[in-house]
């Protein structure tokens, strides 16, 4: 075995050691076996590098165009419900 010293984006360290532990893995061996992924070219595409066809779903009847301005609406709407639910008590 050889040791080495990386030097990696704090982020990307506190990422890779949750995932480790989440595992139940030691940090050495994802490491590891994301380089053996990467040398071998069977690396997964990146989340910018794939290709997404919309919509995702073929809607049947009238399409609802979601902004930011009817969500809030609807949030709103729910929150007053409930809260009304809650008045009620």
């Amino acid at each position: 075995m050889m040791k080495t010293t990386l030097e990696i984006p704090d982020e990307l360290f506190r990422e890779a050691k949750a995932k480790a532990a989440l595992e139940g893995r030691k940090l050495k061996d994802l490491v590891a076996e994301g380089l053996r992924a990467v040398i071998s070219g069977q690396t997964t595409a990146s989340p910018r590098q794939r290709r997404v066809t919309f919509p995702i779903l073929k809607a049947k009847g009238k399409v609802l165009t979601l902004t930011d301005e009817l969500i809030a609406e609807v949030e709103a709407r729910e929150e007053s419900e409930i809260y009304g639910r809650l008045m009620r008590r």
